[in-house]
């Protein structure tokens, strides 16, 4: 008790007193009472505030917490410092809260804060301002500081107008914790002006390295410069990388909810969509594709290519579609919405389709592309596509038992049958085509009709030699008879006008008939050749020894034609008379195999027997 004495008459008399003696007193058996214990915490307090020592202060809150008329007392001495030592009072309030926030503290900081700032502000240099804002900031956000920290950064705009780094300070903890006020600080010509390094050249220039940015100063500052430079319309900042991590953000549904909305990434998105992406660069446009297809997002696709009106883009598509491994129907119908919403070319449009099958070699797997691309070749005629596409085409129509599309697609292979040179390359490419459409007879006429057409505006040489290669092609044996044919016709009429050979005809007949008659044998019981040989010796005179030899050797090799002919004609069988026989080949029912038979083919034709669709044709 002596010591105790002591100690309170010391503390009396306003002499120092050491500050563990006033905690052990305020804390122990016997603390004082009434007048004596408010100067002990008013002495404690003095210490804390001095000191900034974090126990002293607590224990002061303390008792300040459990007796109001020692808070009153206390906090008038607490008010008054906050005009000559504001950090003081701050750092006791602070220790404070740090055993609770209550409404009351937590409004005793903010006056705390906000009178230390004041006079950082007016009265300290750069480095103290950004320490408040940067303590002020970190606090948490239960202490309710949000107020004070807006009221910080807007008063000490004025300052950052010739302080650089105060203006970066103030921008970045804007980003962070007050986004409202990022764009008033970047609107202010001044402050902007005086932002250094990278830090300004993209905030202010909208150039430089974006993505530094976003590693020294977090996504929030990174968003803020890009969106403002997206709706400046500046591509400066936009590299792929940079196009990359912002659209993977949008793409994957990424909000952060300190910014507002304009500068979330899916607006930043849709500015370059509306604006058509016309400030990226190719390569940032191409990666943004390249994004957009992969995550289906097939409406900004279209409308990314629409806005853009840019080809080498279009031509970028391919690529993309085959990087995205999104399914061959999925690639289609996105095609598709691009001929029906983008100025896309027909020509442009089959390329992507082709570019779709590449990686498609299966007929089955090829399916889903055969309509549209179809349809796009029977719509637009001077269209071109690879044969190897074409060939699977068919393949898959043949799948399918699609006679029309097998149709388009076999008039285009057909088309390329013609320009090949040699006879065997032709002849491998029908004999595939012919084994293609091999399911379907209306395909194999269509094949069979275009080959009549085609051999008949070749040359007879090169047909011979065609002819001569179809030798032993069991499968193409109707297009060696069309060839067999063309030749027997040329070999029966060559040059010569119909007329001709009509008189050849006629002159023949006329001889033949005159031989038939004079010989009848119902006329002709028996030959005596005396009387022939002095009938025709009589008029020896009427030819040359040479006439009479040509004479000769034409009247011996025409009966044996004759005979040869005979015996080469189809002959009537017992189911079938030879009447009948005749009237066939005559209405082009029987085909001609022989001479005979050919003459009676002939004549059926040109006596208006046949009416065939060759004919018609």
């Amino acid at each position: 008790m002596l010591e105790r004495d002591a100690l309170d008459t010391r503390l009396l008399a306003g002499d120092p007193v050491p500050a563990e003696a006033i905690k052990a007193a305020l804390t122990g058996d016997s603390p004082p009472q009434g007048e004596l214990r408010y100067l002990y915490v008013e002495r404690l307090l003095q210490h804390a505030l001095e000191t900034r020592d974090a126990e002293a202060s607590r224990l002061a809150a303390s008792l300040m917490d459990a007796d109001p008329a020692l808070d009153e007392r206390l906090w008038r001495q607490l008010n008054d410092r906050l005009y000559t030592q504001p950090d003081a009072v701050y750092a006791f309030v602070r220790a404070r809260l740090a055993d609770g926030p209550t409404p009351v503290w937590t409004q005793r900081l903010k006056l705390a804060a906000l009178a230390s700032l004041r006079v950082a502000i007016n009265d300290g240099d750069g480095d103290t301002i950004r320490d408040w804002l940067t303590l002020i900031a970190r606090e948490p956000a239960a202490y309710e500081l949000n107020d004070v920290l807006y009221y910080g950064i807007l008063a000490a705009q004025e300052r950052a107008r010739t302080d650089g780094e105060l203006g970066r300070h103030l921008v970045v903890l804007a980003a962070k914790r007050a986004p409202a006020l990022v764009h008033d600080l970047l609107d202010d010509p001044q402050l902007l002006a005086q932002l250094p390094d990278n830090f300004g050249h993209v905030l202010r220039d909208f150039d430089g390295d974006a993505l530094q940015l976003l590693q020294n100063r977090g996504p929030e500052l990174f968003l803020t410069a890009l969106g403002r430079a997206a709706r400046a319309g500046a591509g400066g900042l936009f590299t792929p990388a940079v196009v990359k991590q912002t659209s993977e953000w949008a793409l994957s549904g990424v909000v952060f909810p300190s910014l507002p909305p304009d500068d979330q990434p899916e607006a930043i998105l849709a500015t370059w969509l509306n604006l058509g992406a016309a400030s990226l660069s190719a390569e940032a446009r191409e990666t943004l594709l390249n994004l957009l297809v992969a995550a289906r997002r097939d409406d900004q696709t279209a409308r990314l290519l629409q806005a853009n009106g840019d080809p080498a883009l279009l031509a970028s598509l391919p690529a993309a579609l085959r990087g995205s491994r999104r399914p061959l129907s999925e690639r289609l119908d996105l095609i598709g919405r691009l001929l029906n919403t983008s100025d896309v070319s027909p020509q442009q449009a089959l390329n992507l389709y082709l570019a779709c099958l590449e990686d498609h070699a299966n007929p089955a797997e090829a399916q889903p592309a055969l309509p549209p691309l179809v349809r796009l070749l029977q719509q637009h005629p001077t269209l071109t596509a690879p044969s190897a596409t074409l060939w699977l085409l068919l393949a898959a129509a043949a799948e399918s038992r699609d006679e029309g599309a097998a149709k388009t697609i076999i008039r285009r292979l057909l088309a390329e049958l013609e320009t090949q040179p040699e006879e065997d390359q032709l002849i491998a490419q029908l004999k595939r085509l012919y084994s293609a459409a091999s399911w379907s007879e209306p395909l194999r006429q269509q094949v069979l009709n275009w080959w009549r057409g085609f051999v008949r505006g070749q040359p007879t040489a090169w047909l011979s030699r065609l002819d001569k290669a179809l030798e032993g092609k069991r499968s193409l044996e109707a297009e060696r008879g069309v060839v067999q044919t063309l030749l027997a016709a040329r070999r029966l009429l060559g040059q010569q006008p119909l007329s001709e050979f009509a008189q050849l005809v006629s002159t023949a007949f006329t001889a033949l008939g005159m031989l038939a008659e004079a010989f009848e044998p119902r006329r002709l019981a028996s030959f005596d050749a005396e009387t022939m040989k002095t009938e025709l010796g009589a008029r020896a005179g009427e030819l040359s020894p040479q006439q009479r030899q040509v004479l000769s050797s034409n009247l011996k090799e025409l009966a044996q034609l004759i005979a040869a002919l005979g015996d080469s004609r189809t002959r009537a069988v017992l189911i079938r008379r030879g009447e009948d026989l005749d009237r066939a080949l005559m209405s082009g029912e029987q085909p001609p195999h022989s001479a005979v038979d050919a003459m009676k083919w002939l004549a059926g034709y040109w006596g208006g027997l046949q009416t065939d669709a060759a004919e018609d044709q």
